[in-house]
């Protein structure tokens, strides 16, 4: 039988997950596996056990290599021929991500990537970013990866495009410190700090997210900047502005100022026919933010209200489907309507659960997936078994990521 060399083994293992929609800890998921595997076209029925799966998952203790079965069958659910074309298409990268440290910087490969067309450069960074990423959340960043933070391409192709924020208090943490010192750009000065202050944030890190929001006001907001960092911005002002006054809503005179900054951005358009699905190239990326925060800090009123200028500044939001930002924003909407008085609420939130059987989605619905469990949480009957599974579910994910922050919304939503 095979002996797989440990990386290799943390690659298929990676490239499983992502597929399946979230890493697999418990013996439970590898009983759901089981089940997926057989229905899954790209594996034709084949059937591996759930002490087989246990086994590969290291979820129990195992000696030897494994039947090139089992490997073959786990390659075609990632989306391989076989475990040998798998095997051939992450080889060279995994070997770079072993490479000593005192390795030339540069890959010249990634020169390259500058001939390829956008959608297929976000693909190759969207591949990087799978093949790099550690097991556990909080374990530090691979070699290669700060490296590629280090290399111009490999700056935008790799960190700004898979933004990783599940890994934010682990290794996309230490991805984006190295990329600050080497890209001291106003745009990504305010991209990466905004990162770094969303993580220490969700840590309860208080002392490090003040500093960083110092930082973060301090610097130059440059003409054209992308929706996003901004957004992050305008999150990172709200919730540090409740954490002061836990009681108080959001002023109407942020909220207008940030609805001026809001109109003054260059709109953007999602076009699926051109970026890939995972992507999740959203026109309101700025209103997702700020919403975000409004949902976080339990603000629902206003919440409502940004909802609405939203859906008024964006009616083709309505349309768009399968995009992880616009199902969160439907979520916020059904919470909002549910805790304001006078609204009709929805019967019950979105769960995003379509998403999760697509694996383009996967590094997206890993962080974002604690939001759909929350919005849950709000139309859950008190004291029912499916309100203690949620707040186990978003305990678990807080724990795991480093992030106790969402522990105390859950504990915040359970008293409302």
């Amino acid at each position: 039988m095979p002996h797989l060399p440990p990386p290799l083994h943390t690659a298929l293992r990676e490239a499983v997950a992502a597929r399946f929609g979230q890493p697999l800890r418990y013996p439970s998921h590898c009983d759901a596996l089981e089940a997926e595997l057989q229905k899954a076209a790209a594996t034709g029925g084949r059937r591996l056990s759930p002490s087989t799966l246990r086994r590969f998952f290291g979820l129990v203790d195992k000696e030897g290599g494994y039947h090139l079965h089992t490997l073959d069958t786990l390659a075609r659910y990632a989306g391989h021929a076989d475990f040998a074309t798998f095997g051939q298409a992450i080889a060279g990268l995994v070997a770079r991500g072993d490479a000593p440290s005192e390795a030339p910087t540069d890959i010249p490969e990634l020169l390259a990537m500058e001939r390829l067309a956008y959608p297929e450069r976000l693909l190759l960074g969207y591949f990087l970013g799978r093949v790099t990423r550690p097991a556990s959340p909080t374990d530090p960043a691979a070699p290669l990866a700060l490296r590629l933070a280090a290399h111009p391409a490999g700056q935008e192709f790799f960190v700004e495009c898979f933004v990783d924020m599940a890994y934010l208090n682990g290794a996309y943490g230490d991805i984006v410190r190295e990329y600050l010192r080497h890209k001291p750009t106003p745009e990504a000065q305010l991209f990466g700090h905004c990162a770094l202050f969303l993580g220490s944030f969700l840590a309860e890190d208080e002392t490090t997210w003040r500093a960083r929001l110092r930082q973060l006001l301090a610097l130059p907001v440059p003409a054209n900047v992308h929706p996003f960092p901004l957004g992050r911005r305008a999150f990172a002002e709200i919730v540090a502005a409740w954490y002061d006054a836990p009681d108080r809503q959001v002023p109407p005179a942020r909220l207008q100022r940030l609805r001026r900054q809001a109109a003054g951005i260059p709109r953007s358009e999602a076009n699926s026919t051109v970026l890939p699905a995972f992507y999740n190239l959203f026109p309101a990326g700025y209103y997702f933010f700020v919403a975000e925060a409004l949902f976080l800090t339990t603000q629902y009123a206003a919440l409502r209200d940004w909802l609405d200028i939203t859906d008024a500044e964006f009616p083709e939001l309505a349309l768009l489907e399968e995009n992880v930002f616009n199902e969160l924003m439907r979520a916020f909407r059904a919470v909002a309507e549910l805790r304001t008085e006078g609204a009709t609420p929805s019967a019950t939130p979105p769960t995003g659960q379509v998403l999760f059987g697509l694996d383009t989605h996967s590094w997206l619905l890993d962080y974002y997936q604690v939001h759909f469990w929350l919005a849950q949480l709000h139309f859950a009957a008190p004291g029912s078994h499916e309100a203690a599974q949620l707040r186990g579910q978003v305990q678990e994910f807080a724990a795991w990521h480093g992030m106790p922050f969402y522990t105390q919304v859950a504990r915040r939503v359970s008293r409302c």
